[in-house]
């Protein structure tokens, strides 16, 4: 029988591995997806009015903590930007998703937040109530079932919102609480930021319409072409107190 020493164990271990092939290169797949880099931006365009705190009743806000009493219904910055204006695209013949959880509407120091919200059709709301006190969440739909009951201290209520509306939201119980939940026929939205811009990415190639909506300003429409290669020029929107506003194309 023939001794197998260490010395021998070592030597083929070697010559196996000198003879090993090399092992295939990790390959990745790569995915993306061509995206509306530019940003639009919302303007006002006039004298900007005075917005005057909101009225808090000193008895009704005890256990609300220190109320924010800024009026969201119309903030415009110092470059004429709006915020809170409700953007949104429908592309011909796409199918809406909604998302898989649902999208939080909150109640904190007794205001709503956000102000405005968007979901697509068939999303699933959930009115958090994140106070040490009791709301009522109160929703005034044109289409959709309303909703109007007590939401106490850290619960929540769920609706699922089947179709597209305007949703104005109040607490009965805190006056100066409200908010405007938007149901979108599409995937592609925005609100415009303080500043009044807004970014909507995902936006295919072709001729769309974008239109805009505010709570004081009322309604505006741009139209927007995406190249092939998904570039598209950015879009400047001014709204007025006094008029129906306008979109044009820089």
């Amino acid at each position: 029988m023939k001794n197998i020493t260490l010395a021998s164990i070592v030597a083929g271990a070697a010559l196996a591995t000198a003879f090993t092939l090399p092992a295939e290169p990790v390959r990745g797949t790569l995915t993306g997806s061509v995206l509306l880099a530019e940003t639009g931006k919302v303007l006002f365009d006039g004298e900007k009015p005075e917005v005057k705190p909101l009225a808090i009743d000193a008895a009704k806000s005890e256990g609300c903590g220190t109320v924010d009493t800024q009026d969201q219904s119309l903030m415009i910055g110092a470059n004429g930007g709006i915020a809170n204006v409700v953007v949104t695209v429908e592309i011909a013949g796409a199918t809406v998703k909604a998302p898989e959880k649902p999208i939080v509407l909150d109640q904190k120091t007794c205001r709503f937040d956000p102000h405005v919200v968007i979901v697509p059709v068939g999303t699933t709301v959930e009115y958090k109530n994140s106070d040490a006190i009791s709301h009522n969440v109160h929703t005034y739909p044109s289409k959709n079932e309303g909703l109007n009951k007590m939401v106490g201290a850290g619960a929540m209520e769920i609706q699922k919102l089947e179709k597209e509306d305007r949703i104005e939201i109040k607490c009965d119980i805190h006056p100066w609480m409200n908010s405007w939940l938007i149901v979108a026929n599409t995937n592609h939205y925005a609100v415009s930021g303080a500043d009044g811009t807004f970014t909507i990415e995902g936006l295919p190639a072709g001729e769309h319409k974008a239109k805009f909506w505010h709570e004081k300003l009322g309604k505006a429409e741009a139209t927007i072409k995406v190249d092939a290669d998904g570039k598209v020029a950015p879009v400047e929107v001014k709204m007025s107190a006094e008029k129906k506003g306008s979109g044009r194309r820089r």
